[in-house]
């Protein structure tokens, strides 16, 4: 039973990043240009959700790493009960 539990350890999930949502008339939608500015559900700074397979599992913040978009993890949801076995 370890074994198997330490073969899934190295598996590649993937991890989805909510801004925030937003709707929009069709009218709206193919209006925009680039440039056009879309307003969402989040004021600027509040945490964003993190999702795996469309279950929340996190919130955290935008943050700047060598450049590149990163997450800082600030919540888990359910952490301790979902990796307790581990």
């Amino acid at each position: 039973m370890a074994n198997s539990i330490n073969m899934l350890l190295d598996v590649h999930v993937g991890i989805e990043v909510q801004l925030g949502k937003t709707k929009m008339t069709i009218r709206e939608l193919l209006n925009l240009r680039q440039g056009s500015i879309v307003r969402l559900n989040r004021m600027a700074g509040e945490p964003v959700d993190v999702f795996m397979r469309n279950k929340i599992m996190a919130k955290g913040e935008i943050t700047v790493v060598n450049d590149r978009l990163s997450i800082r993890i600030g919540q888990l949801y359910g952490a301790k009960e979902k990796f307790k076995h581990l």
